[in-house]
């Protein structure tokens, strides 16, 4: 039987319980998010409609940052892309990762210990780097405010299954992104309570879920940053989530590459962020960096995180 809570409805349809203080409540979630869209036929040249983006800030990484991403406003009409390309390339950090802190030694969990580190310690997962390639994994690539749309595109990333699941007391994926509006699947795989504590700006909710069960939410409006996504009893259960109403979105994966199709031919703004740096986590500017895509065509772009801008964890 599912548990819920509420104090005060959300746009989400969220439940909230205020203070989860007693035993039988924990937290968690992980998702899965298809980040790509269908590339239509070389040069067809589709009219699309434009996006906008009207979230106002929400928390981001790093005390006292100020860095923020600007809101998308909505063009005046339609434009016509001349043509649609892919984008794609890889994340890499500049020098040697930090060893990654381990949050939850076996046996020790102050909360679940027979479900929450079993086997194996639980590590953090704000920088997680490829020892041979320098990889960076879960870096958030987009594009908000693209010069057209393509309608497969759109309908594509309006489709996707997103999944947030917990699992051995552990948030999955780490970093999640998808469309406004689109529903988001809340799973636990776990045989203890969970609940997911969702700090976005324009959709914050928090919702219990008991063993082996599930539940979903759908987010209303863009947001201008990432928002984290906490849990109360297992706190060392953390992601975040990014809402956009662009369908032009990726998450990097164990080696750090990333791929975007279906992207409209010409300069666009592309915005790379990785929760662990400095300047609120945004390796381009917040607004984005210009990058010509290629119509019909592949386009590689690459970008390298400096070391020396990581906050201390």
């Amino acid at each position: 039987m599912r548990n819920s809570w509420m104090r005060k409805p959300t746009r989400l349809g969220l439940s909230f319980t205020g203070v989860l203080c007693m035993g039988m409540w924990g937290c968690g979630g992980s998702t899965e998010v298809g980040d790509a869209v269908v590339v239509p036929p070389p040069g067809s040249g589709t009219p699309a409609a434009s996006t906008a983006s009207h979230a106002a800030p929400t928390a981001a990484p790093g005390a006292g940052s100020t860095a923020a991403a600007p809101a998308a406003t909505p063009d005046a009409s339609p434009v016509k892309a001349e043509g649609w390309g892919t984008l794609k390339g890889q994340i890499v950090l500049s020098g040697d990762a930090p060893a990654a802190k381990t949050l939850v030694e076996p046996g020790k969990a102050a909360k679940d210990p027979e479900v929450c580190a079993v086997g194996a310690p639980i590590l953090s997962q704000r920088l997680v780097v490829d020892a041979g390639t320098k990889g960076v994994k879960n870096v958030l690539v987009y594009i908000p405010k693209p010069t057209a749309v393509n309608p497969e595109a759109k309908k594509t990333a309006s489709e996707a299954k997103v999944i947030f699941d917990q699992t051995k007391c552990i948030f999955e994926p780490h970093v999640l992104v998808a469309l406004a509006d689109v529903p988001i699947t809340l799973k636990s795989s776990d045989t203890v309570n969970h609940n997911v504590n969702i700090k976005l700006k324009n959709s914050p909710g928090n919702k219990l879920l008991g063993p082996g069960a599930s539940d979903t939410v759908t987010t209303s409006g863009a947001e201008r940053t990432p928002g984290m996504v906490t849990c109360d009893i297992h706190p060392w259960m953390q992601a975040w989530w990014m809402i956009l109403d662009s369908p032009y979105f990726a998450v990097t994966d164990d080696k750090g590459n990333f791929e975007i199709k279906n992207v409209p031919a010409g300069t666009q703004k592309v915005v790379v962020w990785q929760e662990a740096l400095t300047g609120n986590g945004f390796v381009t500017s917040p607004a984005g960096e210009d990058v010509n895509v290629k119509p019909n065509d592949t386009t590689a772009k690459n970008y390298t995180i400096d070391v020396a801008k990581l906050r201390a964890e």
